[in-house]
């Protein structure tokens, strides 16, 4: 059975759209991983930060996090995720627990979670820098 031009040629330009989108996904992904990694993640003074529930957030396209830190006393007592965007199954919802038992953002990532566990921190470190008394 012969395959008419018409039909070939549509199945090459379909082929070759799906080449360049998805690759176009993935280098948009490269770039968004590269950005959350050049984000240095610091201690915050606690000290230096009133009683109080600040809100932190931080996005990059496949990733986003909306939270609140609850500081008592100078430490880290809660914190309540609000709103997250990641792929099921990569919340990595365990950073939560390592910066509360750690009283500071930076803390190690879960593994296989990278992205996720990075948008926490950082939306914690915003939360608390914008906590902070000079």
């Amino acid at each position: 059975m012969k395959i008419s031009r018409k039909v070939f040629i549509g199945l090459g330009i379909l082929l070759a759209l799906i080449i360049v989108l998805g690759g176009a996904l993935f280098f948009r992904t490269w770039l968004m991983a590269k950005h959350i990694q050049s984000i240095e993640i610091e201690d915050v003074d606690l000290s230096k930060i009133d009683d109080g529930v600040y809100p932190g957030v931080f996005a990059d396209f496949l990733v986003a996090i909306k939270l609140n830190v609850t500081v008592k006393e100078h430490q880290i007592t809660n914190i309540e995720i609000i709103e997250q965007r990641s792929g099921p199954g990569y919340e990595a919802l365990e950073t939560v627990d390592r910066i509360l038992e750690a009283q500071s953002p930076k803390v190690e990532a879960v593994t296989g979670a990278t992205g996720s566990s990075r948008t926490i921190m950082i939306a914690v470190q915003n939360a608390l820098r914008g906590g902070q008394n000079q």
